[in-house]
């Protein structure tokens, strides 16, 4: 199996034998990172309603990058910088709509028991409430704190997959959430 690396030049055409690699590359990366991407996209406030299509963008391109590629150093972490400029695509695209229909998903467990319709409502209260500040944030803050604090991930490897120096990200994480509680108390009042 050939690794591939985004930065890498690109190169002619694929012959078919290297083109049927890549596939299998491909369907490998799908199969065990779809439920990870689909979470992901989700947590980067795209709503429920277009979540899938992203997701489907997301192995879209990586496909597309798989063929002028030769080499990926850290695949889920590449695989995750996709994701996040590919969610970025779509949040452009909607904010110059000036919709914002945009749910996240707060990963907030409920605890062992089930969990009743209220818990439910209360819960999807929250992540539109979460998902509403999100939007309101600078998009560069928001994937910090999103990768960050919901997927959470190290400083380096939020480094990695926004190609900034770690750093930056620590000082965007703490600008992040200076920026997420001014925003929540302005809309909701005090952070519970």
């Amino acid at each position: 199996m050939r690794s591939v690396h985004p930065t890498t030049p690109e190169l002619p055409p694929a012959t078919p034998a290297i083109a049927g690699e890549r596939d299998l590359v491909w369907a490998t990366l799908y199969q065990r990172h779809i439920e990870h991407v689909y979470r992901l996209v989700r947590r980067a406030g795209v709503a429920e309603a277009d979540a899938e299509d992203v997701t489907q963008r997301v192995f879209l391109r990586v496909h597309d990058l798989l063929a002028k590629t030769t080499e990926v150093l850290h695949p889920v972490a590449w695989l995750r910088a996709v994701t996040i400029r590919v969610v970025a695509e779509h949040h452009r695209f909607w904010r110059l709509r000036r919709v914002k229909q945009w749910v996240v998903e707060a990963g907030a467990a409920l605890g062992p028991r089930v969990p009743t319709p209220e818990d439910r409502a209360t819960a999807s209260q929250e992540q539109v409430r979460v998902a509403d500040v999100l939007t309101r944030m600078s998009p560069k803050l928001r994937d910090v704190l999103v990768l960050a604090e919901l997927e959470e991930l190290p400083a380096s490897e939020v480094a990695t997959i926004l190609g900034v120096p770690t750093n930056t990200v620590r000082s965007r994480h703490r600008l992040a959430r200076d920026q997420f509680a001014r925003l929540w108390a302005r809309r909701h009042g005090a952070w519970p």
